[in-house]
């Protein structure tokens, strides 16, 4: 019997066996790809035990399949990684076509036992790299593609040449002139043994222990290296290369602070190779670069024309197109870098051929952050790639500088190594700046003044973080030191003046308004009043204007505000971080009064200034982002509320190694987002957010949680899950929510009034009337004191009340509540006359319900007169208040009049659309009319009535409800079924 080939595949590599050298070239390989945004699929149902065990052990991000569709859904749900695939060859003639063009796989190898049979696919399909037969063979391939990948994954910052003063910066120039100046003061701080046993302490942790070769590549650098061979070592596959340069990349600051040794050497090197161009005589030099690039990077690319373009590390590029074109793949992309050695005297770059492993690379390596102009992008039909041609652009050599200086003049800047902590600050990095300056407090024991600015900076920081007992934990230790070398030295008084402004605003922010006005008037009295000096007329108009803040004179405020905002305005040089502080001040004290339209004013020139002049995920950004969206909030512009909830959640400090205070902000924002979705109905999308905010608050120590927050939280998963029809789940939430007010904030009667409404409805709902009344009574006493009433609130829960007394058949207590509604509702002016008309129903239904049947009609005519006068028959109550009519004729056994109105009522509610087609009146009309035929002995048209009746009120009602149970015995009178 003829086996089928899949067979012969499975049991002959069953007996392929895999070696300890092959375990360890496949770990190697992969240590390529680590931290990086690519994953690893495997699919093969045999696949060795031992290298499933390995994968398991050492890489997350490698994911082995031994079925096709458990292969598929998982290879469709990765949105933002590359991937690279292997395919046993039992499933590659089916999978390989089909995954091809899916956009985030970059490769395709193929693993069989006879390469013959599926070479033709690496033909056909263009992602297709390799079939092969061997695990050293696979894994070496492997390898050399994770390296030519690692190497692509460069970040690019696109800019607008326009942009030649500060002025006229984007978010991304920005973002990428804070690295600028962040890579300056990097370079610029001591070479120390420190730095060069942190840098290695930094590589024995990255390396962990699992991977011991390369434990010992760690061994061998630190024995080794010296700062001359730092481009040799670069191009090394080593470890120096993968962990700079995912430093470099992910612009993370922590690894490029502890990597910073070995860069300042590879930028010495670099420069000093290029001097040697230099004097060689070079005048224009020409390279290239082959990259993967998926087709949205291209088409930004091609709307980039004209613009300027840098990277965020060394920019790798070699003088052969040749190996340019390998490095791409086919139908990938092509950079053509020109440079001008003449007119570009700062750019810096190296032929580093000869110091490589790798010499028939060719490779020139450009210094980070060099900066071109993109020319041209197009697709060249003859080579079958995407060219892009870019110039040199020594004309943005004034733009760093001009933000260069600006900053710095912001900082102080007392030593190289206090620079980069005060950058941080600037940048937003306060969880970063904490922990940099404490282990500077560590390295300075005996600095004096050292330490004072380190106290200031954590002080700052943990201020930044709203850690205000840390905050002002630090500020204290500072102003202690900033006295005894203020006394001892005479120094001390510029900052003394700094403390004093930095301790009035802690205590702003705790609450304490008379130790804050203390504060700021000790600052007031360090300098004297210099009507020339403009620095210290700002800082005079900032503490006046944060005194009136803190006695509620927004008025007075406003104006010193205004005025330090008119000296920034003619401030050279010119300071959009300055003017941006300024705006955002005036804009929060209008929020404060609630002028809505000048607060959106001045903020939204705020966000425009802090867009242009902050790194992407700062706290300011996300602060004023929050503060428009409030304001959105306030005036009901819920969509546009949500667009900026959203961007404040987007531009928020990144959660990586986040305080309790970042989270309890997401955890707020979350909460907000929500609240914008809830208000638009989008019941879903509202309680994804809720039950994000409420995870993230769980997370949070409970000294640091704002209960407000866990309040509203509480409260708006108590709305979605009365929508979603979940009064069980409701009313948990909302009694979490009412627990906390009435502890946290018992003079909040409103808010505990409007909880008590909540808790009743649901109450109502769960058929528990008795409760019900309880809580909306309470809710009722508290609007009742309000002055002036709420009176739309106090005619609801008089007819709530009026509903669940009907319920318990207590029919004069429900009439009494029912007629105070309908006084409250003839009192409003303007008279809403649908309103008055269907209290005057629900009144007549209760003196029927207490067999008062004269009084019932009396109510009902006047209702129905009321909607036929006034024109409003295509109203719901119209069709509510002749069913009501109908029924009570026929308790009165007027058969005729009932018949009448119920099929006047049935009439009303067919011919208009815009009746709500679950009525409970509808049902009513059902069972009314059933009845009727019924008494006539028209057993089939009474049945079929009833049936409908029953049907819709299966909907609208709990199953055990005596509504149901009524229809059900009618049903069974007629079939001797039960129902």
């Amino acid at each position: 019997m003829d086996l089928p080939n899949f067979y012969h595949y499975n049991k002959l590599q069953k007996q392929r066996s895999i070696h300890n050298a092959d375990l360890q070239l496949a770990s190697d390989a992969l240590m390529s790809k680590r931290d990086e945004n690519i994953t690893l699929m495997w699919l093969d149902e045999n696949i060795d035990k031992e290298l499933r065990d390995l994968f398991e052990q050492i890489h997350d991000s490698v994911i082995v399949s031994t079925d096709q569709e458990t292969f598929l859904k998982t290879i469709n749900g990765i949105t933002d990684e590359k991937i690279l695939v292997i395919l046993s060859g039992q499933y590659s003639r089916s999978l390989a076509p089909l995954i091809h063009d899916n956009k985030q796989v970059y490769l395709i190898y193929i693993f069989c036992i006879n390469k013959a049979d599926y070479e033709h696919l690496s033909k056909d399909l263009s992602k297709v790299r390799g079939v092969f037969t061997q695990y050293s063979h696979l894994f070496e391939g492997l390898q050399l593609e994770l390296r030519s990948l690692v190497r692509q994954m460069t970040t690019f910052h696109l800019f607008d040449q326009k942009q030649v003063s500060l002025k006229d910066l984007t978010r991304e120039s920005a973002d990428f002139l804070w690295y600028q100046l962040l890579k300056d003061v990097l370079l610029a701080m001591p070479k120390t043994a420190d730095s060069k046993i942190e840098m290695i302490d930094r590589f024995r942790i990255y390396y962990s222990p699992k991977t011991p070769t390369f434990l010992t590549k760690v061994d061998e650098f630190e024995q080794t290296y010296q700062s001359c061979d730092a481009i040799r070592w670069y191009t090394k596959d080593s470890i120096v290369y993968r962990l700079v340069n995912q430093a470099l990349r992910t612009e993370d600051i922590e690894a490029l602070l502890a990597v910073r040794y070995y860069i300042s050497d590879l930028y010495a090197c670099l420069k000093k190779e290029c001097e040697k161009l230099k004097v060689q005589g070079l005048d224009v030099l020409t390279v290239y670069r082959g990259q993967f690039l998926p087709p949205e990077d291209i088409d930004k690319l091609q709307q980039s024309v004209g613009q300027l373009i840098s990277t965020n590390g060394f920019l790798s590029t070699t003088r052969s197109l040749i190996v340019a074109e390998i490095f791409a793949g086919p139908g990938n992309v092509i950079f053509e870098y020109v440079i001008d050695t003449h007119l570009n005297q700062n750019i810096i770059f190296a032929n580093i051929s000869e110091h490589s492993e790798m010499p028939h690379e060719e490779e020139v390596l450009f210094d980070i952050g060099a900066i071109f102009r993109v020319e041209k992008v197009y697709f060249d039909k003859s080579s079958g790639f995407w060219k892009v041609n870019l110039v040199a652009a020594g004309e943005a050599e004034n733009l760093t500088n001009n933000f260069r200086r600006q900053r710095r003049d912001r900082m102080i800047v007392p030593s190289i190594e206090q620079e980069f902590g005060f950058l941080l600050i600037e940048m937003g990095q306060y969880s970063k700046a904490i922990s940099y300056f404490d282990n500077l407090i560590q390295q300075h024991q005996n600095d004096d003044i050292f330490k004072l600015n380190c106290y200031y900076a954590l002080a700052f920081s943990y201020s930044g973080n709203h850690q205000n007992v840390k905050a002002l934990q630090y500020a204290t230790f500072a102003y202690k030191r900033c006295i005894e070398l203020s006394s001892n030295t005479g120094k001390g008084d510029r900052m003394l003046s700094r403390l004093f402004d930095l301790l009035g605003s802690i205590h702003l922010e705790r609450g304490e308004t008379e130790l804050a006005l203390k504060y700021y008037y000790h600052s007031m009295n360090i300098n004297p009043s210099d009507a020339d000096n403009p620095e210290i007329l700002v800082l005079y108009h900032r503490t006046k204007a944060n005194i009136c803040f803190s006695q509620g004179n927004y008025t007075q405020a406003l104006d010193h505000f205004q005025k330090r905002l008119t000296i920034y305005e003619n401030w050279t040089p010119y300071d959009d971080r300055a003017l941006a502080e300024s705006h955002s001040s005036i804009g929060r004290i209008y929020l404060k009064i609630k002028h809505y339209e000048q607060a959106f004013e001045h903020l939204q020139i705020t966000l425009e200034l802090f867009k242009k002049s902050l790194p992407t995920h700062h706290s300011a950004l996300s602060s004023t982002y929050l503060d428009l969206a409030n304001i959105c909030h306030c005036t009901k512009k819920y969509d546009l509320a949500l667009e900026y909830y959203l961007k404040a959640e987007e531009s928020a400090p990144t959660l990586k190694k986040c305080t309790d205070n970042s989270v309890l902000l997401s955890a707020h924002l979350c909460s907000l987002t929500g609240n914008c979705y809830l208000h638009k109905n989008e019941n879903a999308l509202a309680e994804q957010y809720f039950r994000k905010s409420l995870a993230l608050y769980g997370k949070c120590r409970s000294s640091v949680k704002d209960e407000n927050i866990l309040i509203d939280i509480q409260w708006n998963m108590g709305v979605v899950f009365s929508r979603k029809r979940e009064f069980y789940s409701a009313l948990e939430h909302y009694k979490e929510s009412l627990v906390l007010v009435e502890r946290i904030m018992p003079d909040e009667r409103i808010r505990i009034a409007e909880l008590n409404d909540g808790i009743g409805v649901c109450y109502e709902d769960t058929g528990q009337y008795d409760i019900c009344i309880e809580h909306t009574q309470k809710s009722l006493e508290i609007y009742e004191e309000c002055i002036p009433p709420d009176v739309e609130k106090l005619i609801d829960m008089h007819n709530t009340v009026g509903r669940c007394y009907c319920m318990q058949h207590e029919y004069l207590l429900a009439i009494k509540h029912r007629k105070q509604s309908l006084l409250l509702e003839e009192q409003k002016v303007p008279r809403n006359v649908a309103q008055i008309a269907g209290l005057h129903t629900s009144i007549g239904w209760s003196y029927h319900l207490n067999g008062d049947y004269d009084s019932a009609i009396d109510y009902c005519i006047k209702s129905s007169h009321m909607f036929e006068k006034h024109e409003l028959t295509d109203h719901v109550e119209y069709g509510n208040v002749l069913n009501t009519l109908g029924v009570i004729y026929f308790k009165m056994k007027d058969f005729e009049r009932a018949h009448k109105f119920c099929s006047k009522s049935m009439e009303i509610f067919s011919i208009n659309r815009n009746m709500e087609s679950e009525h409970p009146a509808i049902a009513d009309n059902y069972e009314t009319l059933g009845n009727l035929h019924f008494i006539n002995k028209k057993q089939t048209p009474a049945f079929n009535s009833y049936v409908l009746a029953l049907h819709l009120l299966k909907k609208i009602l709990p199953l055990g409800h005596e509504y149901i149970t009524r229809l059900r015995t009618s049903l069974s009178q007629i079939t001797e079924v039960e129902f």
